[in-house]
């Protein structure tokens, strides 16, 4: 228990720091005056889009955070057989690590493409396309390639994983560590593919003669998914280890006690 409020914490943590940094409040309108009222519209409407993201992935922790208690509570009694994990397990955290360095990239060169456009004197961001410079273009649309190409490398990789697994003689009926290895897991790359349908969409913008906000906007809310669903994979396989069970326990009851 005391490791999912740990968790808990986190999760709420980070959530306050970020909202805190959002600037929700703000007035552009009046910061910008009337003329640049449209361009205020956008700025605003980029914060709600990532405020529905991270109620939609606190949700999602709680699912996960729900699952890592009960697998602590489960695991306590005596008919528990730990399964040894895969080294493919550790193969699939670089692949979406990897992924998410990636988009964050991606992320970084499109905001250098918005910068450099208004250094330029371009009056308004909604102006800019993709294809108004043919280096940030390819720079992104590899970067974006590689992240999905990653990414379904990941998925390839559980199913490996999975196979191995079953090969060891652990199914999803056979062992209750086995079946929360396989429901972990599997709920994971449900949210994996989920987003991966947003990642190809985002994708084809870049053959297409789409303004450069936009495509910034959906890489930053990719970027957000995947940075999040890597802390949920390390999360998962430490609690499936038993890393976070007894010495984290017991660390923390020592520091409160």
């Amino acid at each position: 228990m005391t490791v999912v409020l740990i968790f808990l914490a986190i999760v709420i943590s980070t959530s306050m720091w970020w909202l805190s940094h959002q600037r929700l409040g703000a007035k552009p309108w009046l910061e910008s005056g009337l003329d640049n009222l449209d361009q205020g519209s956008h700025q605003v409407s980029l914060p709600k889009a990532k405020v529905g993201l991270l109620v939609f992935l606190s949700v999602i922790g709680m699912l996960f955070t729900l699952f890592f208690s009960s697998h602590f509570m489960r695991q306590e009694i005596e008919d528990w057989r730990s399964i040894s994990l895969p080294s493919m397990v550790w193969i699939n955290g670089i692949l979406l690590l990897a992924a998410s360095v990636y988009l964050q990239s991606a992320l970084i060169t499109a905001r250098r493409q918005t910068l450099g456009a208004q250094n330029l004197a371009v009056r308004s961001p909604v102006q800019v396309s993709i294809l108004s410079d043919g280096k940030y273009r390819h720079s992104i649309r590899s970067l974006l390639i590689n992240a999905c190409v990653l990414t379904v490398a990941f998925l390839i990789g559980q199913l490996i994983t999975w196979h191995e697994v079953a090969g060891n003689g652990f199914f999803l009926s056979g062992n209750p560590s086995s079946s929360y290895f396989y429901v972990l897991t599997g709920l994971h790359g449900l949210h994996i593919i989920g987003g991966l349908v947003a990642l190809f969409h985002t994708t084809s913008l870049t053959w297409n003669d789409t303004q450069i906000h936009k495509i910034g906007s959906r890489i930053d809310l990719c970027a957000l998914y995947w940075h999040f669903l890597f802390f949920i994979w390390c999360a998962m396989i430490f609690v499936m280890l038993g890393w976070t069970y007894d010495p984290l326990i017991e660390l923390c009851q020592r520091v409160i006690l």
